[in-house]
């Protein structure tokens, strides 16, 4: 369910990105603000994917397999640190605003997804709950962000 947020992400943050330089003034705060949203998702994949590399290093160990058998789904170990780490980033709020860090971490998406050679997300019923899941999970995290904002700025005041 949570590779909805790495296929998703690939796809919405290139469209969100060209969307910011190309919609009306009046609408770029809420292309920015969906960009950041997003963003933030990819902290949850994170931990999906710190979850499978302890399930991965528990199943190596207890085959008793060498350290050149392991693969780390496709991705050097180095690539899968900086996919776990870099989303933290984005719990502040200037890189969270900013394309910098998130254009990085898509073409590191990017990458991965190339070398794993995967299609995306199979169709039926799975597909259009992992739609479900992923419309709530952006929900969710856009009002966090939407409510952390009003309280700071009804507090300063």
């Amino acid at each position: 369910m949570f590779e909805i947020i790495f296929g998703y992400y690939l796809f919405l943050f290139p469209v969100l990105l060209i969307a910011v330089q190309l919609m009306p003034f009046s609408l770029r705060a809420i292309a920015i603000d969906l960009r950041a949203t997003i963003q933030v998702s990819l902290i949850f994949y994170s931990f999906f994917l710190m979850r499978q590399l302890i399930g991965l290093y528990q199943l190596t160990k207890l085959l008793k397999m060498n350290h050149s058998e392991r693969n780390f789904f496709g991705t050097s170990i180095v690539e899968m640190l900086l996919i776990i780490v870099l989303p933290f980033l984005f719990l502040y709020k200037k890189i969270r605003k900013g394309f910098v860090m998130g254009l990085l971490l898509w073409m590191i998406l990017l990458h991965a997804q190339l070398q794993k050679e995967l299609l995306f997300l199979g169709g039926g019923i799975l597909m259009v709950n992992a739609i479900l899941f992923y419309i709530s999970l952006l929900t969710t995290i856009y009002a966090i962000i939407w409510f952390l904002n009003q309280s700071t700025h009804s507090s300063s005041t």
